[in-house]
Order: C-alpha cells, then sequence, then structure tokens
C-alpha cells in the first residue's frame, strides 16, 4: 500500500475521532459519534483516498453518497441514459456536495460506495440500524456460485448496498429483490446493480421498506413468496417491541430471529434460504427460540463457521442454509477453517433445539455420556454479576493507589484459582458508575471471578473481597454438596476445558455456557479434598505439575480411563490449549 500524506493521516484520525471518550466503550455504542473505517470490508488504496476526500467535503454523509453515485454511474458510461435519469431524479434532494474523486477509483468490481458509507456513518447509528455490511469474500462464500434459472426470483430483504443481489449470477437482473428501511442504501445498492448490468435497460427491484412490517412496498408488484431468500440481517433487540405482535414465537425479541421468521412465511416451497447471523444465536439459551424454529419448520443443510470480525464489532458469526420442510433436519454439513465434516442430530438435539457444530468421535462421545452420567447438579440457581462499567475509565480507574482507592481487577489480571498484581485502583462509588453489581456480590466472603474474554473457563477463587471491571465476571457457586473451592478446581481442569471448547467455539465465556455445564455428586471427603487442593494451589503456583495434579483427581470423580486422558490431552493440543496454566 503506497505512503499517505500527512493530510490524508490527519483526516482519517477525524474521522476517527469521538467528541466524547467514554461514548467508544462496549456499553455506550449506540450514542457513539466516532466512526470506523470499514478496512475489513474493503481495504483499497484507491477507496481510502476517496474516503480522505470524502472527509475533506465536510457535507452531510447523504449528499456526499449522492455525489459520489452520480460519480460512480458517470465512470460507467450509463448517466445519460433515460433509465438511470429517473432513478437519480427520485434523490436530487441530496444533490449539493461536491468530492473530489480521485483518478481511478471506479475501475474495480468492489463496491465502493458501500465501504463510504459504512466508514462515514457513526458508530452509534451502525449500531442501531445494523449498518454492517457483508465483505464480498463472505458473501462468495455464502452464494457458492449460485446461479439463478430463468424466471427463478432472489430476496434480500435487508440488502444494505447490494452485495447479494450484485453477488448472484442471473442472465436477468428482474429477478433480483431487495428491502432496506435505510433510503441511503436503498440508492447504493440501486446504482450497483445499474453499474454491473449496464448493458440492460431495467429499474432495479430495490425499494425502502420493513422486511418485518408487510405489506412491504405498498402498490408495487412484488412477489409474495421468493425462490431464494439470502441475507445478513441486522443484529440486535426489537428495543421498543415494534414487532412482538407479529413474531410472538420469538421470545428472545432478538430482530435478525424475526427475519429468519418472516422469510419463512416468504419462501417458496422448495426455495432456499440462507442467512449471516451471530455465533450467540447457536449457543445461547434465550436464542433456544429461534433454534426451535430452524429444527421444526426447516431441513438445514450446511453451517458455515467465520473466524473474522466486522468493523468495530466484537463477535463472531456464521452462515447457515437451509430447505422450507417441517422437522426434515436430520444432519447437515458443518466447515470450518477449510475443514468439513456432517453432524447427525438426535432427537433430543432436535426437541431441544440444540444445533450442533462440531461432530463428536466416538471417543468424545464416551466421554462426554460418562460425564453426563455423574451430573447431580448445575450452576444455573447460582448468583452471577457482571464487574464494573465506569463509564470513564480514563478518569475513574487510576494507575496509582492513593487515599480511598482499592485495586481493581481486569479480565487479563484473571488466572487459574487467583489473580496478578493489580495496576489499577478504583474509588467503590456505585452511584457514579453506569453499571455496577451489588455490593454484596463484591464483597462476598468468597466468590469466583472468571474472564469474559476466552476460549474456555479461567476461573480465580477470590476470599478478599476484591473489585473487578466488566472484562471479569463474579460467579457465587450454588450446588449441593459443592464448596466454592471445588467449583474453582473442576472448572479450571483440563476435563472442563475440554468439555467448553467441546461445546461452544466462542471466544466469550457466557453465563450460559457456564450455567449448562455437568457438576457430579461429591462425598463430603471428596469435596474436602478438591478444596484442599486448591489451597495448595493458591499457596504456592499453578505449574504444569499442579495441574496434572488437578487433573488426576478430577478424572478419577469421573471414572475417566487412561484412554480417554489421552484423547482429551491430544484434543486440547489440537486446539492449542495444552498448556493452559
Amino acid at each position: 500500500m503506497p505512503r499517505i500524506s500527512k493530510a490524508t493521516e490527519y483526516n482519517w484520525k477525524k474521522l476517527n475521532s469521538d467528541t466524547e471518550a467514554k461514548l467508544t466503550k462496549r456499553a455506550n455504542k449506540t450514542r457513539s459519534e466516532r466512526r470506523v473505517t470499514a478496512t475489513a470490508y474493503l481495504n483499497d488504496p484507491a477507496a481510502l483516498r476517496l474516503l480522505d476526500a470524502a472527509v475533506r467535503a465536510c457535507a452531510p454523509v447523504e449528499q456526499v453518497m449522492y455525489a459520489l453515485v452520480v460519480s460512480c454511474l458517470t465512470a460507467a458510461g450509463i448517466i445519460g441514459k433515460e433509465h438511470v435519469r429517473r432513478f437519480l431524479a427520485g434523490y436530487e434532494k441530496w444533490a449539493g456536495a461536491s468530492v473530489d474523486v480521485p483518478a481511478g477509483v471506479w475501475n474495480t468490481s468492489e463496491d465502493v460506495l458501500g465501504f463510504i458509507y459504512q466508514s462515514l456513518t457513526a458508530e452509534g447509528r451502525r449500531n442501531l440500524t445494523g449498518l454492517y455490511y457483508t465483505s464480498r469474500k463472505i458473501v462468495e462464500h455464502m452464494l457458492d456460485g449460485k446461479q439463478l434459472a430463468e424466471g427463478e426470483t432472489f430476496l434480500d430483504p435487508c440488502c444494505g448496498s447490494g452485495a447479494f443481489l450484485t453477488g448472484v449470477r442471473t442472465a436477468d437482473p428482474s429477478g433480483l429483490y431487495g428491502f432496506d428501511t435505510d433510503p441511503v442504501a436503498v440508492m447504493l445498492a440501486t446504482a450497483n446493480l445499474l453499474v454491473k448490468y449496464s448493458s440492460v435497460e431495467f429499474t432495479p427491484n430495490v425499494f425502502c421498506t420493513d422486511f418485518l412490517a408487510p405489506p412491504a412496498v405498498g402498490g408495487k408488484c412484488i412477489p409474495r413468496r421468493f425462490d431464494n431468500i439470502y441475507t445478513n440481517p441486522p443484529w440486535g433487540s426489537d428495543r421498543d417491541g415494534m414487532y412482538a405482535g407479529r413474531y410472538p414465537q420469538i421470545k428472545s425479541k432478538e430482530k435478525a430471529s424475526m427475519v429468519v421468521a418472516e422469510a419463512l412465511r416468504r419462501i417458496g416451497s422448495d426455495g432456499t434460504l440462507c442467512f449471516l447471523l451471530p455465533t450467540s444465536l447457536l449457543k445461547i439459551k434465550t436464542h433456544a427460540d429461534l433454534r426451535r424454529l430452524l429444527l421444526s419448520q426447516t431441513d438445514v443443510r450446511q453451517i458455515d463457521l467465520f473466524t473474522g470480525r466486522f468493523d468495530g464489532v466484537f463477535t463472531d458469526y456464521f452462515s447457515i442454509r437451509m430447505k422450507p420442510g417441517a422437522g426434515g433436519t436430520a444432519g447437515y454439513v458443518v466447515r470450518r477453517e477449510g475443514k468439513c465434516s456432517r453432524v447427525k442430530l438426535s432427537d433430543g438435539d432436535r426437541r431441544s433445539g440444540h444445533i450442533v457444530t462440531e461432530p463428536l468421535s466416538g471417543q468424545d462421545r464416551e466421554i462426554v455420556n460418562r460425564v453426563e452420567a455423574c451430573r447431580h447438579g448445575d450452576l444455573t440457581n447460582s448468583l452471577w454479576a457482571l464487574g464494573i462499567v465506569t463509564g470513564d475509565n480514563k478518569n475513574k480507574v487510576k494507575t496509582e493507589p492513593g487515599e480511598g482507592l482499592e485495586p481493581v481487577y481486569a479480565g487479563r489480571q484473571v488466572v487459574p484459582f487467583g489473580f496478578t498484581d493489580s495496576r489499577s485502583y478504583i474509588s467503590f462509588a456505585p452511584d457514579e458508575f453506569q453499571q455496577c453489581a451489588r455490593e454484596e456480590y463484591f464483597r462476598a466472603p468468597e466468590k469466583l471471578v472468571y474472564r469474559f474474554i476466552a476460549r474456555y473457563p479461567v476461573v480465580a477463587y477470590d476470599d478478599g473481597r476484591r473489585l473487578c471491571l466488566n472484562s471479569a465476571n463474579i460467579l457465587i457457586p450454588s450446588i449441593e454438596g459443592l464448596s466454592v473451592k471445588s467449583v474453582a478446581a473442576l472448572l479450571n481442569s483440563s476435563l472442563y476445558r475440554y468439555l467448553y471448547v467441546l461445546r461452544f467455539h466462542d471466544i466469550k465465556v457466557l453465563k450460559s455456557n457456564l450455567a449448562s455445564l455437568p457438576f457430579p455428586r461429591l462425598t463430603p471427603e471428596a469435596d474436602a479434598s478438591l478444596s484442599r487442593l486448591t489451597d495448595d494451589i493458591r499457596t504456592s503456583a499453578f505449574t504444569s505439575v499442579m495441574q496434572r495434579r488437578l487433573d488426576a483427581a478430577v478424572y478419577s470423580l469421573f471414572g475417566i480411563p487412561a484412554a480417554g486422558r489421552r484423547h482429551i490431552g491430544l484434543r486440547l493440543a489440537e486446539a492449542g490449549l495444552r498448556n493452559c496454566f
């Protein structure tokens, strides 16, 4: 990538500035004025130079995007065509901005318009509206070379700038339909289609309408059902309850789930559906409504697990392809990082709404069955609390001790059974924090603190009434016959690490995941033995020797034989988790 000028560097910094620093924090994104350059969507030197010019235009986003649409259509040589002039006439209210477009910007098939629009839109608005467009790489992966037959229809009900519409192959673009609630996005998607099909004189079927609030487009000739529905729906809650009455089966109020439910109403009997969704919908108990809907009303054909990120979004995602059909799912293909495997669902999986993404080997199944046979309880009825969200760490979290301050621990300082030294200090003033659990949770005589960002449980035992920030969460276990120290020992063992990564593929340790893990019935003697082992580790160090001692004790509780222990070690090593102490 060529070097950029000082002026360009200044403007990029200006683009990514935020007038209130605290608004850039995770809990405040909906109010953030910060802008994130969408380099994960498109990282092209020419597009970056255009972004610099767009920032320097100092005009409203709508006006800038209209000017760029005109420039793009001009470069495509179609600006003078009658159907193009009719399209632009509908957006002349946004005329007025002047953007110095660098040469060569439009000499690409990439979605430059979508890149600029995302990069110019404030993070808060993007978070509220779901303005995170799907990259070409992911779109191509999901479409998998799809070619529409004559007369076949294709709908993207949340089309953004039209990535799916321009990505699918067809000889007749009149069969492509796109909906979006954002009029700027509708303008961009229409322009992108006009450019792609520049030799065809047609009016793209892209409409500014809400897919979740039919009728879709009043007075327009829109099919009631479609042969294909592919989309990346907005992720987030229906905060105002706008759609709850239409989708009572979606108890979670997740808008992405509602889009899936509406798509099932609008898909043809032999149609194909494909969605890009946050991985949390596969795992969290709250979203069991969607999983049960999919397993009861569709035949799931393929799931792809992705490891990338959207710009400014700290969430894993997956795609799911399916056909309509009541209770047809018996198994499907799962693809992850180039590996492909076949997963079979049990009757219990279908009833419970459990969408399996990791095929279990015979050895895995034997170990899991052995552990489940010992299940006595779980952490469902335990006490849980989030760490402190100050809303302003820069001013409220200090780097030096002082009067009225006490140590506060972040997730990175949580290690198995304990904490590294804190280098942060805080005055505990709950009324001044944006979010704070009840003080009794922090001051509990004994509790567990676990990292929020981690691939498996990393759990500290705390009897020092410590404070923690929101990257470290609190658990006060309540399982009959198990002390807090014994729960810490089990969660930090290789067996529980294995059980966790076998079932959950996330970089977040979620309450719902931990609550689903099985815990055995312990005799008073076994509980006391595990508690003593926890004390031994806390007073020395959690070395590889201690890890082996802990693992041996936990394996014995479940009767895991030598072959099973070796298998667990291999599975953890394959996942890069062999030396996790």
